[in-house]
């Protein structure tokens, strides 16, 4: 199946693409917010160690003292504006490391409470935004308070950040690129059971096949079923149609015996010419009930052997007046079987051969040849043809081109073959006249 807009598996690649599409977004997304917490997470864990380290270096039963400025010979805090920072306020006094320089910590105006320690955000030197971590304890046997509070830069969480997304992009898009082409992979093994009906739909109609019937998946059967059910009840409509048709005819051909009894008394009576005005009224009757039950038939299930049919045809068409006139050619290999009634074949086949034979000069040629599971019957004379614009006029009810024809000839054919899924084609050649019949290859061919 091809890959066209509108197409169902158009439709459900292009679904695939944005939804796969859309998920690596939210992924995107997600995964950038989660390792945002988890860098915060980390970074206030590393300032409570380095808080404890602050606290660890009060002594309980001696005075607070400043601590040393670097904290575990963390070189950094002695840097001015480096990003790491600490400062202690006691006895009203505040200490701070050399890397805040000359400025003191944002610290909220409310100490924390004793024990505890709050994480918060807040200005810092030099147009840094800071994460503080701040808390108070008591220290000697007075209970001095202690306010001590550590800070970090989160321009160095921010380049974290920017170095995962960095790495993350590519990521996603490859895969993203695999999902896509794994989406695709499965909408294509998804439809290929549409295949699997197509074969069913070409096999019914040529004939190799009746139904569709339910060897198909689960979610086709619901519309094979249905199919089904359409197609037998059109069997039993065209079998009451042909019925119909059948009853009527015999209905009345005893009325026209009755006429024709009644014009030999007319003859009798003298009455030669009321005689005839009926005879021909009861004919054009009893063609009319021929005709219609012929088309009655249309439709018909069977096959027919082409060569067999043509033959028959050509024989007849040998007997008639310009039989003798015109060469009849006919090229039709023998085992070629066509899915049509054999009735059919010969209705339609012998109105558009008898067609021919009056519009030709010197032959009419059929013969026939196959393509693929369509076999076509080419009827083709070195008549005039027909004038380009009335090409598609020719094969309407009450149409001809001369007062020889009866305008249903190759209507009726046209409606023949295409009762039996084929098609009729008109051509004009150069000299003549060619027309195409196309029928689906019987069973067994």
């Amino acid at each position: 199946m091809k890959l066209t807009r509108g197409s169902i598996r158009w439709r459900l690649s292009i679904g695939a693409i944005l939804a796969v599409v859309l998920a690596l977004l939210l992924s995107d997304l997600a995964l950038s917010v989660m390792f945002h917490r988890q860098v915060t997470r980390l970074t206030s864990q590393e300032l409570e160690a380095k808080s404890m380290a602050l606290v660890a270096g009060f002594e309980g039963d001696q005075p607070p003292a400043a601590p040393p400025d670097d904290i575990g010979g963390d070189r950094r805090y002695l840097q001015p504006y480096s990003g790491l920072y600490w400062q202690i306020e006691v006895d009203g006094r505040t200490h701070r490391s050399q890397s805040l320089w000359d400025t003191v910590l944002p610290l909220t105006a409310a100490m924390p409470g004793r024990g505890r320690a709050e994480l918060y955000g807040g200005d810092g030197p030099d147009g840094q935004r800071l994460l503080i971590l701040d808390r108070s304890i008591r220290v000697g046997a007075d209970g001095h308070p202690v306010r001590i509070a550590v800070a970090v830069s989160t321009a160095l969480m921010d380049e974290a950040q920017q170095l995962f997304d960095r790495d993350l992009v590519p990521a996603l898009v490859i895969l993203g690129v695999l999902l896509i082409l794994a989406s695709i992979v499965q909408v294509a093994i998804g439809l290929r059971l549409f295949a699997d009906v197509h074969r069913k739909v070409e096999a019914l109609q040529s004939g190799r096949l009746a139904r569709l019937g339910q060897d198909l998946p689960t979610e086709v059967r619901p519309l094979a079923s249905a199919i089904d059910e359409l197609l037998d009840d059109r069997d039993r409509r065209i079998e009451r149609a042909r019925h119909r048709a059948a009853d009527l005819a015999h209905t009345l051909k005893t009325p026209l015996q009755a006429l024709h009894g009644e014009t030999s008394r007319l003859r009798q009576s003298g009455q030669n010419e009321a005689a005839d005005a009926i005879d021909e009224i009861a004919e054009q009757i009893r063609g009319s009930v021929d005709r219609e039950l012929g088309r009655a038939r249309i439709g018909a299930e069977g096959s027919a052997d082409l060569a067999q049919v043509v033959e028959r045809i050509a024989a007849v068409l040998r007997r008639t007046a310009r039989g003798d006139e015109i060469g009849i050619i006919t090229q039709v290999p023998s085992g070629m079987l066509v899915r049509i009634d054999a009735y059919d074949l010969t209705e339609a086949l012998g109105s558009v051969a008898e067609n021919a034979l009056r519009h030709a000069r010197e032959r009419v040629v059929i013969r026939a040849e196959a393509k693929g599971r369509r076999i076509i019957l080419l009827i083709e004379d070195d008549g005039p043809g027909v004038p380009p614009e009335q090409l598609d006029e020719v094969t309407r009810r009450g149409h001809f081109l001369d007062s020889g024809g009866t305008g249903v000839g190759l209507s009726l054919a046209k409606e023949i073959v295409e009762a039996a899924h084929g098609d009729l084609l008109l051509q004009n050649l150069d000299p003549g006249f060619r027309v195409s019949l196309m029928f689906w290859r019987g069973p067994g061919t």
